[in-house]
């Protein structure tokens, strides 16, 4: 194999150390190899850093483990080295020889080789915008899986109230519950008084599903899961407050990509977290597609080509972009409507919104690519420019 880099260090990290090695030599020559171990605490990476310049190294590669790689890239980064990150699973070493400096050399080799496609790395303040999306996401779940937990509760207290509320955490639903958790007496009067005027039921019919048997027990967990909700709420309002401020930069882009057809205001977010605002790192859409996981894998066996299911890809980004896809189905006089239902005639409805999913991440690249606006693509036209051909 010929040799890329005459200069290479891998990095094998772990949370209190990382194990170094250099391979420095010409390519008609077998490498120097030097090797050594540092702490994970910012002097010591530093001195890390220090030595890998008296080296003279210029592709430093490492694995992504975990977040522990993420101050070491931070501290080494501003030193000038090529800085390489790769997937852990793609760079595994033979079974059998395991270990930190075994490790360490079989990166370094990699590297100088260039055997390792780089994982994309944002600047830094799309990885602040990113950690500010994804935390948001989190904590969105949280919240749902607390809700869940309120409803399992009711449930088992016979007490229906979401029978006739449908969102028992709306304004009435939260005074309906604070009846339950104050042990205030249940009649007309004072479900009442609780009542919203849109609310479609009787107060009847509040009083009957009011009418359970919530324990004291379950009482104070009722209580607690609701003030765990209401901080949770507060926290997503605070992120949600972060990252219009830190759009602000992007602003320009940020409405740009909420002209697509499905993509909202929470998916343009996304979208800038997770793809950033310079493609270049992608050759191709179809390179950001298969990296978003939208693209099938390829499985070839005995010259035969066989179905494969989509990759794992960047989860954020999928799920964003099938949400999106599902929205831009329903949206009238669209061109993207269009083309779902073309697909769904002879495929199945959820390979068509997969295949809709990856159409709009082309369509972001482009008018990231180019700085681009949306411009809508009917049926009427598409037939059109079929007559003219």
């Amino acid at each position: 194999m010929d040799v890329i880099t005459e200069k290479c260090c891998g990095i094998d990290v772990h949370q209190k150390q990382i194990t170094l090695t250099t391979l420095i030599g010409r390519a008609d020559q077998k490498p120097r190899k030097n090797s050594r171990r540092y702490g994970t605490t910012s002097p010591e990476l530093r001195q890390c850093a220090n030595w890998l310049l008296e080296k003279e190294v210029e592709v430093v590669l490492m694995e992504s483990t975990g977040q522990y790689w993420r101050p070491v890239w931070q501290i080494l980064e501003p030193y000038g080295f090529k800085m390489v990150l790769c997937n852990p699973r793609i760079i595994k070493n033979i079974p059998g020889k395991k270990t930190d400096q075994k490790d360490s050399e079989w990166i370094a080799e990699l590297a100088r080789l260039g055997l390792v496609a780089a994982s994309f790395i944002p600047p830094r303040p799309i990885q602040e915008l990113r950690e500010s999306t994804r935390t948001r996401k989190s904590l969105t779940e949280t919240a749902t899986s607390i809700k869940n937990k309120i409803h399992n509760i009711l449930q088992r207290s016979n007490i229906k109230l979401t029978t006739y509320v449908t969102d028992i955490f709306g304004s009435s639903g939260q005074k309906l519950l604070a009846l339950l958790i104050q042990g205030k007496p249940i009649n007309l009067q004072t479900v009442s008084k609780c009542m919203h005027a849109k609310l479609k039921a009787k107060p009847e019919m509040i009083v009957a599903a009011l009418d359970g048997s919530l324990s004291p027990s379950d009482r104070q967990i009722l209580k607690i899961e609701l003030a765990l909700l209401a901080d949770v709420q507060q926290a997503i309002h605070a992120l949600e407050l972060l990252i219009e401020e830190q759009l602000q930069p992007l602003e320009e882009l940020y409405l740009r990509l909420q002209t697509i057809p499905g993509i909202s205001k929470h998916i343009a977010q996304i979208v800038i977290a997770e793809v950033g605002t310079d493609v270049s790192p992608f050759p191709t859409a179809h390179h950001l597609a298969s990296w978003a996981g939208l693209c099938p894998g390829n499985y070839e066996s005995a010259g035969q080509s066989k179905s494969s299911h989509i990759l794992h890809g960047n989860v954020y980004l999928k799920t964003a972009l099938v949400t999106a896809a599902l929205g831009a189905k329903r949206q009238t006089c669209s061109g993207l409507k269009d083309f779902f239902y073309r697909l769904k005639g002879h495929m199945s409805a959820q390979k068509a919104v997969v295949a809709l999913a990856h159409k709009l991440l082309r369509i972001t690249y482009a008018m990231i690519e180019t700085g681009s606006s949306y411009q809508e693509y009917r049926k009427d036209q598409r037939a059109k420019a079929l007559v003219g051909q």
